[in-house]
């Protein structure tokens, strides 16, 4: 037993000893030294070398440097048993441009800061610090009562708030004189004492925030002052925002122990486009809001009410915790041009919006009923400008209702202007894959309106429904029976196809405004890419005929011949879309009389028609050439080897009859020529 427990004690000794090298003596320090420094150059924001690592029973030093430009030394003693410490820090910045390097900006000067604790950790320590850190005089006291702040005094001076920022890896958007002074005591968490911050000669940086929002700001400078009061278990803070562009102001009283608030605010400013960088987004415009924040850590809430966009707006926030746990609002009057100016976006859309409804489960996906509508105009000078479309002025209004449920649910939307009356219902959404499905239904009561989009002036009306899926790309798929038939299409991305069923050619022309030289029934496919602007259609028309036109009346004229009442089956059309430019092949065959084309070129933008058809009647056979505006063209029948036919079988019809009657040689001569 005895020889076991040397065995033990030896063992335990040994791995003392064992803690003892790796971490107290030169030869722990040298083993654990490149570990640390693996790790500070993986954390550290600027490159440091472990200049010097060495940690003992009873002191240490450690000293970082970045070359000479930054010296960071850590030294004195301490003893492991009471706890005690006597140790130094020195941070002596002879160059501070590499601060300025992190942010991206200029920095010149140096900077040291000195400071001492002393006494025991879980007893009484001090801790004494000065500093010239951004240009100030700061002197810094704090005195530690296990661990608990008993009393701090600062007084900081002429700090520079650019510095500063910049130091701490913060773009100094914002510079000005930064002074502190606060002198409190604490005991059994009761406070006395006070706390005076005050900022002057601030200004926002117009250069800095011009170069990475791109946003020329006006000229922002202010003064800020705060005071905090301590009196046994309270405070009372004010706080006084004052700019050339409007106050933000705060006042109230916090319970300290329970950390219990009520404290009103008002913010009115002019121009917010200076708080561009605080919001990570351009703004502008003026914002005024007051309201009122009660409570504590664990339930807060915060109420308040804004004319933001010349709006009546109340709003309020349900915080645990400091998060938030549900947001209800509700908007009267906001003019959306307001909002899109204020957002930098293009003032396209003028109206009166109103909004209202909760939003929940921040932490679970996001839950909320929303409803929202809007009765403005569409500015079509502001469309030409931003999307190249001619769209005239047009009135709309629309109606929503969302309704989530941790990232999932539907809403419905129905839009009406005298352009198109729009209804989605339901719309299926889904936050966590922004993912967005819908059937609808679309009604166009004038395409002649759509010429902007179209490209062509159409007539008419047309009606369709479909379903439509929004993620990554756009597809969707569409019906329409308003041209007679029925169109089945669908678009996947870029690409769209739609296939013809028992269209009615002469609706489809009258909706082109073209004259209806034939009716039938048109079957086949389309296809096109919208990049491309490009794209086929194969069609087969059926039980056709033609309508009365300037070609019928010729053919008829010269044939005796009425195409109007021959009965077409099976007439071939094939067609190369190119933008506005189709290239069309036509075939169509009826007893004795055919008709075919190639390359007949149509320019549906310029109404333009171009066409050679071969046409045969019997075992006759006229050309005809159709070209100048669709609406009117001019149509040339060449009929002059039918019309040479047609004289000498008179000729000689003549001549036969001649010679039945005289029976006279020379004329029996004339006739061989006919034979």
């Amino acid at each position: 037993m005895k020889k076991l427990l040397l065995w033990l004690l030896g063992i335990i000794a040994g791995l003392l000893f064992l803690v003892y090298i790796l971490l107290f003596s030169p030869i722990g320090n040298a083993i654990f030294k490149p570990i640390i420094q693996s790790q500070i150059n993986t954390h550290s924001p600027i490159p440091l070398e472990l200049d010097t690592f060495s940690l003992g029973l009873t002191g240490a030093h450690i000293v970082l440097k970045h070359d000479e430009k930054l010296i960071i030394d850590l030294h004195g003693d301490y003893n492991l048993f009471t706890l005690g410490v006597d140790l130094g820090l020195l941070i002596d910045a002879n160059d501070i441009s590499l601060f300025g390097d992190m942010v991206g900006v200029e920095l010149a000067g140096s900077f040291e800061v000195r400071a001492r604790a002393q006494g025991k950790v879980f007893d009484t320590l001090a801790i004494n610090a000065t500093s010239d850190i951004a240009k100030s005089k700061s002197v810094l006291n704090l005195t530690l009562e296990s661990l608990t702040p008993t009393a701090i005094t600062a007084d900081i001076s002429a700090l520079r708030i650019d510095e500063a920022l910049a130091m701490g890896g913060i773009k100094p958007y914002v510079s000005g004189i930064l002074g502190l002074k606060a002198d409190i005591s604490s005991k059994e968490n009761v406070f006395n004492g006070q706390a005076n911050l005050a900022i002057t000669q601030g200004i926002f940086s117009q250069a800095l925030i011009q170069k990475d929002f791109d946003i020329t700001i006006p000229r922002t400078s202010f003064t800020t002052n705060a005071s905090a009061i301590f009196n046994t278990d309270t405070i009372k803070h004010n706080l006084a925002f004052n700019a050339n562009v409007g106050k933000i102001l705060s006042s109230g009283t916090t319970q300290i122990a329970p950390l219990l608030t009520k404290s009103t605010y008002a913010i009115n400013l002019s121009d917010i486009s200076a708080f561009t960088p605080l919001l990570g987004m351009k703004v502008r415009g003026a914002l005024r809001s007051s309201g009122e924040v009660v409570g504590g850590m664990e339930s807060m809430k915060i109420t308040g009410q804004s004319d933001i966009a010349e709006s009546s707006t109340t709003y309020s926030a349900l915080l645990e915790s400091f998060a938030p746990q549900k947001i209800a609002f509700d908007i009267k009057g906001l003019r959306v041009e307001r909002i899109l100016s204020m957002l930098y976006l293009p003032q396209f859309i003028t109206g009166i919006e109103s909004a209202s409804g909760e939003v929940w489960d921040f932490d679970k996906g996001i839950s909320a009923q929303v409803t929202s509508s809007l009765k403005g105009t569409i500015q079509g000078a502001v469309v030409q400008k931003e999307f190249d479309l001619a769209m005239p002025n047009t009135p709309f209004s629309y109606k929503s209702n969302a309704r989530l449920q941790k990232g999932m649910g539907e809403a419905d939307f129905t839009m009406d202007s005298k352009l198109a009356e729009m209804v989605l219902n339901p719309i299926k959404i889904n936050l966590n894959s922004t993912a967005i499905s819908t059937p609808y239904i679309i009604k166009i009561p004038n395409l002649k309106a759509l010429k902007f989009l179209t490209g062509i002036e159409l007539a008419g009306s047309i009606e369709a429904s479909g379903r439509a899926k929004i993620s990554d790309t756009i597809q969707a798929d569409f019906q329409t029976t308003s041209l007679g038939g029925k169109i089945n299409a669908s678009l996947q991305g870029d690409d769209f196809s739609a296939k013809l069923d028992n269209i009615d050619t002469t609706s489809l022309l009258k909706m082109l405004q073209y004259p209806q030289v034939f009716s039938a029934k048109a079957n086949g496919n389309l296809t096109y890419n919208l990049t491309k602007e490009s794209g086929n259609l194969h069609a087969v028309l059926s039980h056709g005929h033609f309508m009365k036109n300037d070609l019928t009346n010729a053919i008829q004229r010269y044939t005796d011949t009425d195409v109007t009442g021959l009965l077409f089956e099976g007439v071939g059309v094939d067609c190369g879309i190119d933008k506005f430019k189709l290239t069309t092949k036509f075939g169509a065959k009826s007893g004795d009389f055919s008709m075919y084309g190639e390359n007949i070129l149509i320019d549906l933008e310029r109404s333009t028609i171009n066409a050679k058809l071969k046409t045969a009647i019997k075992q006759d056979s006229v050309d005809v050439h159709i070209n100048g505006a669709i609406n009117a063209p001019k149509v040339d029948v060449d009929f002059s080897e039918l019309a040479k036919k047609k004289a000498s079988e008179a000729l000689k019809k003549e001549l036969n009859k001649q010679l039945d009657k005289n029976k006279d040689p020379a004329l029996d001569m004339l006739k061989g020529l006919f034979k």
